[in-house]
């Protein structure tokens, strides 16, 4: 039997309870973990309330660092005992999910096996959302070192480090979009231009001198897409990652069509299992350049699996660091 965080019935973050749960075990071309760090993101509280459906009981968690348990029959590349780390989103083969566990299967093509020296807690930290941007700058938006990149959100955890890789890359400029004056200070520093949302339209008409930006990236909604697609230059780029604000507002079609714009989605989740080429590229690039120190993103705050319940309600307050990772085993 191994500890876990389950959720029984979907509600609120008080419907998670730590319980014995039988061992989990790989299946065919799928590796099994001893989870040292499991990451926990804002999706992660969407799950626990029951805005996907997942069946229950589940366990949350969609990133891991540990070491490698038991390889399923067929796997290759990986050893037992090696330090890995593995995406847990390929809901496409069926539910997965599972870090918040001592025990959690991955399929093979969602993990990479990771340095003896690897800070297993920053990269557990870092899995989900650098991957989601990696593939939504390099296999979506096919970012261009002369591109104006806005990063809407750019306060929170995917919001920077989406500004980090584009900087990385590099972008000619990263311009984020905060809330307000208050989190202006913890927009990502790799922006080159900070701006507060209210003040979207005249910011950037005077940033760009009105020609507008070449890419936005979108995990918000409401009504800072819908004005960030009416600034995109010709050809620019809107990709969506989600919406934070709940408010999904209608775009245009003639307008993209007269502006000569694109739209595009991305959810990581839906096509992992369709892409593994492309999410085995992408864990390589961002677990390389995070290893490195390229990727300069802060250390995570590290919380006993037993606090998991208030990790989850710091995210739906808005009152979490940009990222917290559970400490699974003592």
């Amino acid at each position: 039997m191994m500890r876990a965080a389950i959720v029984k019935t979907p509600g609120p973050a008080e419907s998670l309870e730590i319980a014995e749960v039988p061992d989990a075990a790989p299946a065919e071309g799928e590796l099994s973990i001893e989870v040292q760090f499991a990451g926990v993101g804002f999706v992660d509280t969407l799950f626990r309330a029951g805005a996907f459906g997942l069946p229950t009981p589940f366990v949350p968690g969609i990133e891991v660092t540990g070491r490698v348990r038991e390889l399923g029959a067929g796997v290759t590349g990986f050893a037992v005992g090696q330090p890995v780390g593995a995406l847990l989103n390929d809901f496409g083969r069926g539910a997965r999910a599972g870090g918040y566990a001592e025990i959690a299967v991955a399929h093979a093509s969602m993990a990479i096996p990771l340095p003896e020296d690897a800070d297993l807690a920053r990269i557990a930290g870092v899995l989900v959302n650098g991957v989601t941007a990696w593939m939504a700058l390099h296999d979506l938006a096919r970012l261009r070192v002369d591109d104006d990149v806005l990063v809407l959100g750019a306060s929170g955890g995917l919001g920077g480090v989406l500004s980090r890789l584009a900087a990385v890359h590099p972008a000619r400029r990263v311009i984020g979009v905060v809330g307000s004056e208050a989190k202006r200070a913890s927009a990502a520093d790799a922006c080159t231009d900070v701006i507060v949302g209210a003040d979207l339209i005249p910011a950037l008409d005077a940033l760009t001198d009105g020609r507008g930006v070449d890419v936005v990236i979108d995990p918000v909604g409401g009504e800072l897409r819908a004005q960030a697609f009416e600034r995109l230059a010709p050809f620019g780029r809107l990709l969506v990652l989600g919406n934070a604000s709940g408010q999904d507002r209608a775009l245009s079609g003639d307008a993209a069509f007269y502006g000569t714009r694109q739209v595009m989605g991305f959810s990581l989740g839906g096509v992992a299992h369709l892409v593994p080429h492309q999410v085995r590229t992408a864990l390589s690039a961002v677990v390389g350049l995070t290893h490195r120190g390229v990727l300069r993103e802060p250390a995570p705050s590290v919380v006993p699996l037993d606090d998991v319940a208030e990790v989850h309600r710091a995210l739906e307050n808005r009152s979490a660091p940009p990222k917290t990772v559970l400490a699974v085993r003592a």
